[in-house]
Order: C-alpha cells, then structure tokens, then sequence
C-alpha cells in the first residue's frame, strides 16, 4: 500500500523511468520498498490524494512556460512543493509556467536524476535535509584533491567538513572532528600511500565503521583493499583519473564526477544503517520489559506501556539540533493522537560535551525529549515511558 505520492508534470516522459530507477534504488536501501510510493502522472490529477505526502516535480522544457497546467495551480494551491527541473537554469522563463519561476530550480546533467532523487525522498523526510560529509585525508599526501573534492561536493549541496577549512584556530581540533563526523552521512576516504601511517585517519575508519557511517573509500593506485576497510565503497584509482596521469596532482573532471555521485548514491544506505541501528536498538529495550513498539510508515515507533498509555519516539540520524527536535514535535503532532512524551532517539557517540549540557537543557523546556541510546535501557526499566 502507498504511503507516499510523487505527481509528474510537463515533459516527464524521457526522464520518468530514470528517476523512477533512482528512487526505486534508494527506496530499497532505506529499506521502505518501492511500493510505498505511488507514481501519479499530470493528466491522471483525479488519482491525487491529499491525506498522503505528497511531492510534485515540473519537468521544464521549450514552450511549457505557456501552456496550461490546471494540476500545477492546484498543488500549489494545496501547498504541496514542486520541484522544477530545466535544461539549464538560464532558461527558467521559457521552460516553466510563471507560478513556478520563483522556485529555485533543479538543471538536468550528469548527477540530475540522481540529485532529484534524493531531493524527492528529502521532501517526504525519509533522508534528512541537512547533508552532512567528511573528507578524510593525510595532508601532505592529497590536500589538492581533498580541496578539488570539497569545492565540488560543496556545489553540489554538501556541508562538507575538511579540516583546515573547518575548524577555526583555538578549538579542540580532536574534538570537534569526532562531533562532525557523528553528524556525517558519508566519509570520503582519501587512502594515498602515507594515509595509513596517521593515527587520526585510522581512528576516524575505525569511528565511522562503528557508528554505521558510510566510507567512500577512494583507493590510490597500488593501494590495496584491507580486512578493516571490509565495509567501505571502494573507488579504485588509475593514473589516467589524474590530470597530466601524475598522481600527485588534481582528479580529472570527469572523476570527480563519478566520485560526486557515488557519494549521492550512498546517502540512503548511510542513513538507512544508523536509523536501523536506533530503531533496533530502542525496540530491543522496549520488548525486553513486555511493552509494545510498533515501527510507522513514517519511520518512528509508537510504544504502549501496561497502563495503556502511548510514547512517540523519532529516531534522528545525526546530532540532534533545536531546529530538528521543532521539526519532530510537528511531524508527530500532526498525527492527531494523544502522547503522553515525546522523545528524539539519537546515537550521542563522538558528540561533544558542551552540546550534550545544550540538549539536557533543552529538555527542560522543550515538550520533546532528547534521548541516547546508552540510555534507553535504563529510562524503559526505570519507568520512564
């Protein structure tokens, strides 16, 4: 049965199957499945369901600016979001009806498909918005390709963290890269011939291999995969990926690329391990007192205690920020059942200190509680549901 509506409109034709692709692959890695999502077409408007997510794409092309589309003036009525989607984002006035012009659009190219993907399963919240990366490197072997990295995944909607860019003069340098790495997505792994030498850069394979965080691992050549790199994606470099073939020197173009969408395409797989590991995790604990957890087409559980009364928990991939626990108390409010808490379920492993004080302050003030998982069994056994 669908759970979510994803509504086509303007010159989808040439594009439907490649997208539908895309979200089919990432679908499985979040472990939700095709199913839940229903294909609606422009000219089949009746077939629309308001009481689903609903998400629209507007594929732009010559000449569509002036021709009617009655399905776009309702969604945007209903305030339902369009993503436009054009040839190039120069041609915005000739390829999309007017009402959309003040929508930042999406340009078709080699990572289009793919980045619309996910910015249609962002939409529905099954990936979260914040895009989250880490670059992972041994200085005086790639900082040129770390740089080349960074502008490019930087351009294409990442919050990438790179050290020298990253963290200011004076702070914890150790520290603050545990946090940022709890909070990433995907690590891309630059493994030169000097990388294994760095403590840092091992403990961060080690982290992340832990955490269900995962690696981009990008082999130099002559390096060779390893038992603790079992885990990782694995990029396997030739000298003819390097301009002028000295592997010293920036990636090709056209490496990059490919690089970039490996790293799209990981997203779902990252967030579907971490949130699978929360939700097991937490339903473990719950079983083992005799309650109830029941796991929602929306991703988070509904516990029932002895006395009958109801607990919602939302299982958050990353570090928990006040604009993300806003976010839960409306998703969960919006379901028109009573609650007697709410609670965000978070992995607080690498997180620093001071933003752990931060949300236990929060808590006081907030109707969603933050909460670890370290510290589910004791709050379930306590009581505390």
């Amino acid at each position: 049965m669908a759970c979510y509506q994803l509504v086509l409109l303007g010159l989808y034709e040439d594009y439907k199957d490649e997208l539908v692709g895309q979200l089919t692959l990432q679908l499985d890695e979040l472990g939700v499945g095709d199913a839940a999502l229903a294909i609606v077409d422009e000219d089949n408007e009746a077939a629309i369901d308001a009481r689903l997510p609903v998400v629209a794409v507007f594929f732009g092309g010559a000449g569509e600016a002036s021709r009617p589309h009655p399905a776009l003036r309702r969604l945007l009525e209903d305030s339902i979001q369009v993503i436009p989607v054009v040839s190039d984002v120069h041609c915005v006035s000739d390829q999309i009806p007017e009402e959309l012009q003040h929508v930042n659009a999406l340009a078709r190219g080699t990572l289009g498909v793919v980045r619309l993907a996910t910015l249609v399963l962002e939409s529905f919240r099954l990936l979260r918005r914040e895009r989250r990366l880490f670059i992972s490197y041994k200085r005086s072997d790639s900082q040129l390709v770390a740089n080349q990295l960074y502008d490019a995944l930087d351009a294409q909607g990442f919050d990438v963290f790179i050290d020298v860019r990253s963290v200011p003069p004076g702070v914890d340098f150790q520290a603050e890269l545990w946090h940022r790495l709890a909070d990433s997505d995907v690590v891309v792994l630059l493994d030169t011939p000097g990388f294994r030498e760095s403590r840092w850069t091992t403990e961060e394979l080690a982290r992340a291999n832990a955490t269900n965080i995962q690696i981009l691992h990008v082999l130099w050549p002559g390096q060779a995969r390893e038992d603790e790199t079992s885990f990782s994606d694995f990029v396997d470099l030739t000298t003819s990926d390097f301009d002028l073939e000295d592997t010293g020197a920036t990636l090709s173009s056209n490496t990059v690329g490919a690089i970039a969408q490996r790293v799209e395409r990981l997203r779902a797989r990252a967030i579907a391990a971490r949130h699978r590991y929360l939700v097991d995790s937490f339903c473990d604990s719950v079983r083992d007192v005799g309650m109830q957890a029941s796991l929602q087409p929306e991703r988070w559980i509904a516990v029932t205690d002895s006395a009958g009364r109801e607990l919602a928990v939302v299982p958050t991939v990353g570090v928990p920020t006040s604009e993300r626990i806003h976010r839960v108390f409306q998703d969960i409010s919006g379901h028109g059942r009573h609650f007697e808490a709410m609670w965000l379920l978070y992995d607080d492993r690498g997180v620093l200190g001071y933003w752990l004080e931060h949300l236990s302050w929060l808590d006081s003030y907030l109707p969603v509680r933050t909460v670890t998982v370290a510290s589910c069994d004791a709050l379930v056994s306590g009581g505390a549901v």
